[in-house]
């Protein structure tokens, strides 16, 4: 496992090659692609389960297939690139709970958690986030392959179906949590949009 970057005045110590503390293009795209479809599937979602609105519904099949898509293409990566297997190892290290209740006594004295590839809140909470988006959209997969007769599963569109309804106001909880973490993050002059600027190096 990749070792952890030095954070002052934290629990970690160890140096990180500077590659895998930066993120390489091909991330930034990974990253942009899963913002903007996870984004219009959540909302999508939403506006059908509790306002009955189904104007972009038709789309929603597509742009599900794309996500899912995109996720196999994202677990591969991360599973695969050393710049991955350190972004999984920042998220479920054995450092993990000891950085968690590092940043939560921080947080507790008024003193923002930092960001980045590294284990603590953020980490966690993006691990959780990519998990569950992952969980309900292979979920939605299958049960759409139940319903089209491609797939043999019993119960398994009533699964998806589940999966979808109680999984889509959760991931929208950590979606609206990103977003104003991530605007506070950028009114503090913290480089987080980086993650999506794929014309620069970083």
């Amino acid at each position: 496992m990749a070792e952890i970057i030095h954070i002052p005045g934290s629990v970690f110590s160890a140096q990180t090659p500077e590659n895998l503390v930066e993120y390489p293009v091909y991330a930034k795209i990974l990253h942009l692609g899963l913002v903007l479809s996870v984004t219009f599937e959540l909302w999508n979602s939403l506006a059908a389960l509790w306002f009955a609105n189904f104007t972009w519904f038709p789309l929603h099949v597509l742009a599900g297939l794309i996500l899912t898509g995109w996720l196999v293409l994202t677990w591969l990566v991360y599973l695969f690139t050393p710049w991955g297997r350190h972004l999984l190892g920042t998220w479920f290290s054995w450092r993990t709970p000891q950085a968690v209740g590092h940043d939560l006594a921080r947080l507790f004295r008024g003193k923002l958690p930092s960001h980045g590839v590294r284990p603590g809140l953020s980490s966690l909470w993006q691990a959780i986030f990519f998990i569950g988006v992952s969980i309900v959209t292979f979920g939605g997969f299958i049960g759409w392959l139940v319903l089209r007769g491609d797939l043999h599963l019993s119960g398994g569109a009533q699964i998806g179906l589940t999966l979808m309804r109680l999984g889509t106001p959760l991931l929208a909880y950590f979606w609206i949590g990103h977003v104003v973490m991530a605007t506070y993050h950028a009114l503090r002059g913290e480089a987080l949009w980086r993650i999506f600027a794929v014309w620069k190096r970083g």
